[in-house]
């Protein structure tokens, strides 16, 4: 069932769902949190790395995915919920400093930002820091 979920939303943005690709698309959907190429590469181990970065880049280009860099020195991979520029597809990251997890808030939407006349926005990566509840916890 989830794999035919999978294969529609490649088909629909025109992408042609090899094995490889499948799997890629699955990590994301089933992941709780972003997760980073070398995550990914973690999971998939037989699959060769090349392979899975041309996946996730053909994911950006066609909206599949989006990407952020949340402060832990890689970018962050997510499958994107609506249609590219959809503000329910911008919403706030937060990055724990002490576990360095990465959390997303969909329900926190990003702050309109007023740009001046001329500019365009295409995206939005707002990217919150500290130390998240489990952590505060511990002390």
């Amino acid at each position: 069932m989830m794999n035919d979920l999978l294969i529609e939303k490649l088909a629909a943005r025109g992408i042609r769902p090899t094995a490889v690709r499948l799997l890629v698309v699955r990590v994301l959907a089933e992941a709780d949190s972003p997760l980073s190429l070398a995550d990914i590469e973690a999971m998939l181990d037989t699959a060769p790395k090349s392979t899975i970065f041309r996946a996730l880049n053909l994911f950006l280009e066609h909206h599949i995915v989006h990407s952020f860099e949340d402060g832990s020195g890689s970018l962050k991979y997510e499958l994107c919920d609506g249609e590219h520029g959809n503000p329910d597809d911008m919403h706030t990251h937060f990055f724990c400093e002490k576990c360095q997890r990465t959390f997303c808030f969909k329900a926190i939407q990003v702050p309109v930002i007023d740009l001046p006349k001329g500019f365009r926005m295409h995206s939005v990566n707002y990217m919150v820091k500290g130390v998240c509840s489990e952590c505060e916890s511990k002390g």
